[in-house]
């Protein structure tokens, strides 16, 4: 819930010190939790860090409030892309947010848009959006 203040006349409106990221990370936030437990990197608060101090991007689906992306700008030494951290919600909004994915990554100058997710996902990256399978390997220490 957005915190509110109390004007003159009892009419409250949005505390100006909330960042316009924070009202919609409200609904976007649990969101982003449901793709938590398929992964170990990152804890709700490091996404939620990584977005205030501007390293992570959110991505809300505005109309919506249903669907959202996370994502991070990498430099590699030979070139710049951005990565699909979290992808959350219905499908042809995510389809929408991704369209504004791509087109900031290109203007951002990015050679490649990357991210991984479950086999189900990775199928429908590849089949609907032109996404080529690249193969991790990990082992536990």
């Amino acid at each position: 819930m957005q915190e509110l203040q109390v004007i003159d006349g009892g009419l409250a409106r949005p505390k100006k010190d909330i960042e316009e990221w924070e009202v919609h990370w409200q609904w976007c936030e649990p969101l982003v939790e449901s793709c938590l437990k398929y992964q170990e990197e990152y804890c709700i608060m490091d996404v939620k860090e990584g977005i205030a101090t501007g390293k992570l991007m959110l991505w809300p689906h505005l109309k919506s409030q249903q669907s959202v992306i996370v994502s991070e700008l990498i430099q590699f030494p030979q070139y710049r892309a951005m990565n699909l951290l979290f992808v959350a919600g219905n499908m042809s909004d995510c389809e929408e947010i991704l369209e504004a994915v791509t087109a900031f990554a290109r203007i951002a100058e990015c050679k490649k848009l990357f991210g991984g997710g479950r086999k189900g996902w990775q199928r429908y990256a590849t089949q609907k959006h032109g996404f080529k399978k690249e193969h991790i390997i990990s082992k536990q220490l």
